[in-house]
């Protein structure tokens, strides 16, 4: 039952959530294997976890950009994004109803500063700079994990399915302001919720390692198709996946390392002034620990940087990232 239980990975902190740099890593979660963390599998567990996510660096194609690259080629009178910095606090409950069927369901709490420019003169202008602070609930996932196939191999299998629910908030203070005559809105991808209902599909495989305290490696892929949300506003189709893997020196001691790819389609606005944030892919590098304070009570931690990206316009990103968890566990 060990080997099963701990085959059912879960992408938990898995999706690009509403962002200004929508591409880059969600404010509910950066691309994770949820269950590589080295925690001990059981029947209930109950998840907290912080994020902190900043957003500052001017990116297009492959590369950073400049301020004067930006500028001078967004649109005249339009929005440039500048910074999005996200505190994000997620709870989540897992419950593992057999050895072949889990469910898990996460709620966040985001805290968010967003900023951007209305590029009227074609350069950096702090005078035009526009600035929201809010605080609210996000939307809440609810995620099915089948265990399809299990060979004497060591070879897992599981489906994955479910749901984002519209929860969050879609609207926040002052979210339209007006600067020099000119208004502009805190687009809706930004904001806490969406404002849409989502559909999640994906498939994970499990392969157990030789060797004393080595984790199961794990490859995963979990999609997510997008309905239109506040405003007829679209977020992109995503898809994100992973390989997993670490190893316990100790009883109480798991080192961690994951690779991480997230990838998102353009957003789509019913209004055209308002800004539809770019297509990208990012690849991510994300080495962390678990401490094991008791057989029910786990920590942990992880870095995240950001190796590789593209994106299909000039946009902003972050690149590195941290998470900070604890992880109580009923019913080993």
């Amino acid at each position: 039952m060990r080997s099963i239980r701990s085959a059912s990975v879960l992408l938990a902190a898995f999706l690009v959530s509403p962002l200004a740099a929508h591409a880059n890593c969600g404010a509910e979660g950066c691309p994770l294997v949820r269950d590589g963390f080295g925690v001990s599998p059981s029947r209930f567990a109950f998840d907290l976890r912080y994020q902190d996510v900043l957003q500052d660096k001017l990116w297009n194609g492959t590369g950073e950009a400049s301020q004067q690259e930006v500028f001078s080629g967004a649109e005249p009178h339009g929005e440039v994004e500048l910074l999005t910095h996200t505190h994000s606090w997620v709870g989540e409950g897992r419950f593992q109803a057999n050895s072949w069927l889990r469910f898990t369901a996460t709620l966040p709490w985001i805290d968010r500063e967003h900023q951007h420019q209305l590029n009227h003169t074609g350069q950096y202008d702090p005078r035009f700079i526009n600035t929201w602070k809010f605080q609210g609930i996000g939307d809440a996932i609810v995620l099915g994990q089948v265990l399809a196939l299990h060979s004497s191999g060591g070879t897992q299998l599981t489906l994955q399915g479910g749901v984002k629910l519209p929860t969050g908030l879609a609207h926040v203070p002052g979210e339209t302001q007006t600067n020099f005559g000119f208004s502009t809105t805190l687009e809706p991808s930004a904001r806490p919720g969406s404002g849409s209902t989502d559909w999640i599909t994906g498939a994970l495989v499990t392969q157990r390692l030789p060797g004393k305290g080595v984790l199961p490696l794990t490859g995963s892929v979990l999609m997510r198709f997008n309905n239109k949300g506040t405003d007829d506003f679209k977020v992109g189709n995503e898809v994100q996946a992973g390989l997993s893997s670490g190893y316990a020196p100790r009883d109480r001691f798991t080192l961690l390392a994951q690779l991480n790819y997230s990838g998102h389609g353009s957003d789509v606005s019913a209004d055209p002034t308002e800004t539809a944030h770019t297509g990208m892919q990012s690849l991510y590098l994300t080495p962390g620990a678990t401490f094991h304070v008791s057989p029910a009570l786990s920590v942990y931690g992880l870095y995240q940087t950001r190796l590789w990206g593209k994106s299909e316009e000039p946009t902003v990103v972050g690149t590195n990232h941290f998470l900070f968890g604890t992880t109580y566990s009923i019913g080993h």
